[in-house]
């Protein structure tokens, strides 16, 4: 997400490091920064879309990618990443919570 917001073209080495050890300190930043990603979102222009994003991914190859491109990713990433902790919780003991981002919307 810093990569099109902040336009990085290289990967935070801050992503690497485990900056929680409290579970509801961790919970309070992710819905923090569910709150980011939809203001972020919901403000963006037309001309956001014809734009594109230089970046250099994990293994040091250079590309470009349209923000419609990268914008899917995102989302895609955060499903993938999503998925990964709900398999991880529902191997343990207790009955992992449902992942899915739930918004009550007033008619």
């Amino acid at each position: 997400m810093d990569g099109i917001v902040r336009e990085w073209r290289t990967r935070d080495p801050a992503l690497n490091q485990i900056l929680y050890d409290d579970f509801f300190d961790l919970q309070s930043a992710r819905a923090r920064e569910d709150a980011r990603i939809e203001a972020f979102f919901a403000g963006l222009d037309d001309a956001f879309w014809s734009r594109s994003f230089a970046y250099t991914n994990n293994q040091g190859k250079d590309y470009v990618e349209t923000a419609h491109v990268a914008c899917s990713h995102v989302f895609n990433h955060q499903t993938h990443h999503r998925g990964q902790v709900h398999v991880m919780l529902s191997q343990t003991p207790v009955v992992p919570p449902s992942l899915d981002l739930h918004r009550v919307v007033n008619p």
